[in-house]
Formats: structure tokens, sequence, C-alpha cells
């Protein structure tokens, strides 16, 4: 888990959404407009627990979402359906470093390289 206490979640989830692709059905959904703050703070929660779910936004496969635990906020070592480079990004905008990654890619990365790996049975 990584630990992102103190941060703006308004900016947090607005750079989430920016750098999340429309995939799959989401692409019937899909704007190009950026999530505007009120957007934004739509989509927090009264959950003591996850605070901030976002899963498909306006078409773009997010895939974030935030836990609450003694009081501080966390977030998943991977993001699914994103790279690595995408996820140090984000982390990068809010001075926020990731634990060494093991690849290049995040758990159940959907870009074309990764979906030439894959094996069908």
């Amino acid at each position: 888990m990584i630990e992102i206490t103190g941060i703006d979640l308004v900016k947090f989830a607005q750079a989430v959404y920016e750098l999340s692709q429309p995939q799959g059905m989401g692409i019937l959904h899909y704007t190009p407009e950026p999530l505007t703050a009120e957007e934004a703070k739509q989509l927090m929660r009264d959950d003591d627990r996850s605070p901030l779910g976002m899963d498909y936004v306006k078409g773009r496969a997010c895939k974030m979402h935030i836990r609450r635990e003694n009081g501080k906020l966390f977030i998943s070592d991977t993001w699914y359906d994103h790279t690595d480079r995408v996820y140090d990004e984000l982390l990068g905008r809010f001075g926020i470093k990731r634990p060494i990654a093991e690849s290049e890619h995040g758990c159940a990365c959907n870009c074309i390289d990764c979906q030439n790996e894959q094996v069908v049975s």
C-alpha cells in the first residue's frame, strides 16, 4: 500500500481521470473534456473506509480506490489497467514515490505490448 495522506483528493481524482483512457464499452461514454473540480467532488464518498472510488468515469477506466485505515489514506501498490510509468507520473505530481516496481507494467496492464505477450489457450 502507498500512503497518500494529506494530498488534495479533488486534484488527485482529476489527475487519475486525466491519465486514464477509455476502454471497452466505456468508449460509448467517453468525453475529451477534463474532469471539473465539482465533478471530482461528486466522486467523493462519506464512507469512512473508502473516501474515493473511481471505476469508469465518463468512459475512462480510472480504476482507482482510496482506503482509509487508522486515519491515514492509502492506495494500492499497482494501478489496474495502467502501466507503472503512468502510475509513477500520477504519484510524481503529488511528490510521492512508489516502491520499486518489478516490471514496467502494472497489474492487468492492457497496453498493446502486454496484449501481444498474452497467450490464448
